[in-house]
């Protein structure tokens, strides 16, 4: 900007617009069928049987959904264009969306879609990149970072349950499930407490009592009255960076990347014993399970609940925040360092430009998850470091 000694650039901007959303699948509005076949005794001959069978109901007047989406921005540069800011506001409103309709069982057929779905996400990003130069060393530094959050409206009075729920008022798939309040210590904690399901042993994850048919807590431990709301399962301050250094054709860049929160499941495969390895427990959960064998303080600071492989699973292993983590992490996600040969040599050689580089991807994490498993899959997939070396040649 003219007669400005620090601002280069300003710009406002917004933007309005909508969307449809033509992912849908192929015929959403036709009814399936579905073949089966089998094999049956006709006399003492054994004969195959071909049959087909209508498998999902249909809705044939639904659309596509639509996304509304509001919008304003800034940018900015500083300094003859060193110091540049990005900035953008945004609020998105998603109409029909496509979810399942819920119909009685005895129509025998699956739930089809129809256009119910209302939800707002509301969310911002912002950029800010630094470039300079002394002498030969040139540098530059770039770090963004954004978070959002979508909130579900009116879906029609349809509920959807399993380990994560989507209905009015909640986040998009929010975790559900009970809310643990610890181990049980010891078999009369276990029987003046209200229970799951009558395996219940001390070792156990104790659950809160949070409601009843009658509004109030009644005792009982059920899936109908005592699972709430856990959190959102979406991620929050999504965050990125990289720094590149160069001085006389030696070349360093790094680049990282993160989360800054997360609530994040730790999935049974991580930690239920005796399901894989020939049936033994996880090496994760070595020493920190509750144990008849441990000491009364080594059983209070116990992190997992006792081995079992009998009705123990269907009290420990259901939803509950018991094993919700923060899934928050920082990646040093590349290291690359480089030589360009001088062009005095490289034309010597009839060449246009040789460089030669190496590099380390993945180098370390700092994360909330068992030791060994990666962060970014949030399942069962171990961190794996991969090194590059190359040679680069123009002709």
């Amino acid at each position: 900007m003219k007669n400005s000694t620090y601002l280069s650039f300003l710009k406002l901007r917004g933007s309005w617009g909508t969307l449809g959303n033509e992912r849908i699948g192929n015929y959403p509005y036709q009814s399936t069928i579905s073949f089966s076949s089998g094999l049956f005794y006709k006399g003492n001959d054994i004969v195959s049987g071909l049959t087909a069978a209508q498998v999902q109901y249909a809705i044939q007047n639904i659309t596509w959904e639509t996304t509304e989406t509001s919008d304003i921005g800034l940018d900015a540069y500083f300094f003859n264009n060193r110091l540049m800011f990005t900035g953008d506001y945004y609020i998105k409103q998603t109409r029909d969306m496509l979810l399942p309709l819920e119909i009685p069982d005895y129509m025998g057929f699956d739930n089809p879609d129809q256009n119910t779905g209302l939800m707002e996400t509301k969310g911002w990003d912002t950029q800010l990149t630094w470039n300079d130069k002394i002498g030969d060393f040139n540098y530059s530094a770039s770090f963004n970072v954004s978070d959002y959050k979508s909130v579900m409206g009116n879906l029609g009075g349809i509920v959807f349950l399993g380990d994560q729920i989507t209905r009015e008022g909640s986040e998009y798939n929010e975790w559900y499930g009970y809310q643990s309040s610890g181990l049980f210590q010891t078999q009369e904690e276990v029987a003046n407490s209200p229970v799951l399901n009558t395996s219940v042993k001390p070792g156990d994850i104790k659950y809160m009592d949070i409601s009843g048919p009658e509004g109030i807590p009644d005792g009982k431990i059920t899936a109908d009255y005592d699972r709430v709301l856990l959190g959102g399962s979406g991620p929050r301050f999504i965050y990125g960076g990289n720094v590149q250094l160069d001085y006389k054709g030696v070349d360093l860049s790094v680049a990282f990347q993160g989360i800054g929160k997360q609530n994040n499941r730790i999935v049974n495969d991580m930690v239920e014993p005796f399901q894989t390895a020939w049936t033994n427990a996880p090496q994760i959960i070595d020493g920190k399970y509750w144990s008849l064998y441990n000491t009364a303080e080594q059983n209070l600071n116990a992190r997992y609940p006792r081995l079992s492989d009998t009705g123990a699973r269907y009290n420990n292993y259901v939803m509950s925040d018991f094993w919700l983590i923060d899934g928050g992490y920082f990646r040093l996600k590349n290291i690359t360092l480089g030589y360009t040969l001088p062009q005095k040599i490289v034309k010597s050689a009839k060449l246009k430009n040789v460089r030669i580089y190496a590099s380390v991807s993945d180098m370390f994490s700092i994360n909330n998850y068992p030791k060994g498993w990666d962060p970014e899959t949030k399942s069962t997939s171990y961190i794996s470091k991969s090194f590059n070396f190359g040679l680069s040649v123009k002709f």
